[in-house]
C-alpha cells in the first residue's frame, strides 16, 4: 500500500520535484525493509522470487500453530533457533550452532534464493535472519506464519493467482 501511495504522491508532485520524491522514498523503503533483524514489509516478501522459508520455532509452537493462522506455512523447513529448546534470553544461539543446525536438515541452503525466516512474531525469526545475512545470504525476517500468509495473499492480489512455490532441496 506504501507503493501505491508514494506513486499517487509522485505522480501529483510538479516534474521539478519528483526525482526528489523518488530517492527519498527508494532510500525510506530500503531502509526500513532491508533491516535483517526488522520484520519485512509484506510487500518486500510478495517480491521475493522463489524463496526458502525457514520456520525457527520450537517443534512444540509449531504443533500448537503460534504465530498464526496459518499454523505453518507449507513447504518451510523447520529448523528451531533454540538450543535444546532454551529460550534465547537464557542461552542465546551463535551463528556457528545455527548453520551448523541448518546443515543437519537441509543439505546445503542455496545462495542464490532469497531466504525468510519466521518464528511467532518475528524475535528470533529477525535473529536468525541477521545469523544469515552476516554468514552473505539474502535473508527477511518473515515475523510469524500469519505476516508470510498475507505477504503471499498480496502477491495473489498482484499478479492474479498464487505463484507456485518450490521448497528447498532436504
Amino acid at each position: 500500500m506504501r507503493i501505491v501511495r508514494a506513486l499517487a504522491t509522485f505522480a501529483a508532485q510538479p516534474r521539478g520535484t519528483r526525482r526528489l520524491l523518488s530517492v527519498r522514498f527508494a532510500s525510506d523503503f530500503v531502509s526500513r525493509s532491508a533491516r535483517p533483524g526488522a520484520v519485512a514489509d509484506a510487500e518486500v516478501l510478495a517480491d521475493l522470487k522463489n524463496p526458502v522459508i525457514l520456520d525457527v520455532r520450537d517443534p512444540a509452537e509449531v504443533e500448537a500453530g503460534k504465530g498464526g493462522p496459518p499454523a505453518k506455512i507449507e513447504g518451510a523447513v523447520n529448523v528451531p533457533l533454540n538450543m535444546d529448546g532454551v529460550k534465547q534470553s537464557e542461552r542465546p544461539t551463535t551463528q556457528e550452532e545455527f548453520l551448523k543446525k541448518i546443515n543437519e536438515v537441509v543439505v546445503a541452503l542455496p545462495k542464490d534464493r532469497p531466504i525468510i525466516t519466521h518464528c511467532g512474531s518475528g524475535g528470533r525469526g529477525g535473529k536468525a535472519a541477521e545469523h544469515l545475512c552476516d554468514a552473505g545470504f539474502e535473508a527477511y525476517n518473515g515475523g510469524g506464519p500469519a505476516h508470510i500468509a498475507a505477504a503471499r495473499v498480496y502477491e495473489m492480489t498482484e499478479s492474479g493467482e498464487l505463484p507456485p512455490y518450490t521448497p528447498p532441496m532436504p
